[in-house]
């Protein structure tokens, strides 16, 4: 059984644990269908021996699996609302997506509804259905045509792009998602902005749109557009950060910093984690701070993502060849600038979080990014946050981050050459206020606050 790469999975953890709820997945891999296949009605219990919630998988045929997530929502969907197509050549949407939107995305999405509601009639209770993500654009919409008057939410947790960007794909998909994610009773984003994109993106389809109160009506029905934050279990993370495992970590971590100033950055191989621009800000950095070879380490680790899909490839080899440029040109016989580590496992990641001396989160667009608030969290060590504008977190952790705009990279290397600079005492009040900020808004307040809102709504 594989587990997604991504932060969705690692936040909502330990959300399910608390519930004991049921948790409707994709089989993402022929060793996923293989394990589900195991299970009375691919429902699978986590963990195996002491239950805490279950999770039914969505099997479906792999060539109609990877057009609903390798053609439709990843790339489509997915650089769609990171702006990350570039309008002048891409996309082009041709015959294969318009054939994947059919026989992928829609079809998947359908089913994903049939599992649901079949979940539901062994629920003695009415059941209350929240549902994850911009994979499941259309599945309110089905659930609604089989259960009618049922309670749906729905959390989107990438950006939700202006309506004039929006538009690029087709006006047939655009007008189905807004229709299925309008068959909800309260959508949800990370931040207001996303919010208003939203409703603006409504108002052609839309009876009536309220920017103010952030209210939509749609076939006599009123729907709620509100902004959640989502963070991190800070009391987990702080717990397992003194775990033996990341302890052990801990030590290839002091060997690969030494005496040196430690930079870091974690992310998944994805375009929209901006990391090329990240290594040409430090290699600006260099250039124009030469007093700083050999006293300055960036350790980067990652996991690859969507390797199936071309851009993805690309991209990883772009960023192998930018790190070795870099460490050609400035690598001497005892310092490496750059030191990356593919694949690295959460305890490994955890430790580096502890020791880091500062963190670049620099992604071109990005619904949160819990990275900010994760490393956050755990560092010991005084660590500087380097935090895009277009980052989610931007919002809350803007008062105590060096924030830089993602394109530019001269910005970035003068926030690093700030970082490395920096008085201590400005360095532990920074991170005191980023930890603080974290505390008093945890994953449990996230999700409070969503049944706050279902409770006085809907009572």
């Amino acid at each position: 059984m594989t587990r997604g790469s991504g932060g969705l999975v690692s936040t909502l953890l330990p959300v399910m644990e608390t519930v004991n709820g049921t948790w409707i997945a994709s089989a993402m891999s022929s060793e996923d269908v293989e394990v589900a296949k195991t299970f009375k009605n691919n429902c699978v219990p986590i963990p195996e021996d002491k239950p805490l919630f279950r999770v039914p998988f969505v099997i479906v045929d792999r060539d109609r699996y990877e057009k609903y997530y390798s053609v439709i929502s990843n790339p489509l969907l997915w650089f769609v609302q990171h702006y990350m197509w570039n309008p002048a050549y891409t996309p082009e949407i041709d015959d294969k997506i318009h054939d994947a939107w059919d026989d992928g995305y829609k079809y998947v999405n359908r089913k994903f509804a049939e599992k649901i509601v079949k979940e539901s009639d062994f629920n003695e209770k009415k059941p209350l259905i929240i549902l994850q993500d911009y994979h499941l654009y259309l599945c309110p919409k089905f659930i609604r045509e089989k259960l009618g008057d049922i309670f749906l939410s729905q959390f989107i947790h990438i950006p939700w792009p202006q309506p004039e960007y929006f538009c690029i794909i087709p006006d047939y998909m655009e007008e189905a998602i807004i229709k299925g994610l309008l068959s909800n009773d309260i959508v949800g984003f990370h931040i207001e902005k996303y919010v208003k994109n939203f409703l603006r993106t409504c108002e052609k389809y839309a009876d009536y749109v309220d920017l103010e109160s952030n209210i939509v009506k749609y076939e006599e029905r009123t729907i709620y557009v509100r902004n959640y934050p989502i963070s991190v279990d800070d009391q987990g993370l702080l717990k397992l950060s003194h775990s033996k495992e990341v302890s052990k970590k801990e030590e290839i971590i002091r060997k690969i910093k030494g005496d040196n100033f430690l930079l870091y950055r974690t992310d998944r191989a994805d375009l929209s984690k901006n990391i090329i621009r990240g290594f040409k800000a430090y290699e600006l950095f260099l250039e124009k701070h030469p007093e700083y070879i050999g006293k300055i380490k960036f350790l980067s680790t990652g996991k690859p993502t969507r390797q199936q899909i071309k851009e993805y490839r690309d991209y990883k080899d772009d960023i192998d060849q930018t790190i070795e440029k870099i460490n050609k040109k400035y690598s001497t016989d005892n310092w490496k600038p750059i030191e990356q580590i593919f694949k690295a496992d959460y305890s490994l990641v955890a430790a580096a979080f502890k020791n880091y001396d500062c963190l670049m989160v620099n992604p071109i667009c990005d619904g949160m990014n819990i990275v900010s608030k994760e490393g956050s969290v755990i560092n010991e060590n005084n660590g500087i946050l380097i935090l895009s504008e277009h980052a989610g977190s931007y919002e809350e952790l803007k008062d105590y981050s060096l924030n830089v705009n993602p394109f530019d990279v001269t910005q970035t290397a003068e926030a690093i050459y700030q970082a490395v600079s920096m008085k201590s005492k400005e360095r532990e009040d920074r991170l005191n206020g980023l930890k603080k900020i974290v505390k008093e808004r945890n994953i449990y307040n996230w999700v409070a606050e969503q049944f706050d809102d279902i409770e006085k709504l809907f009572r």
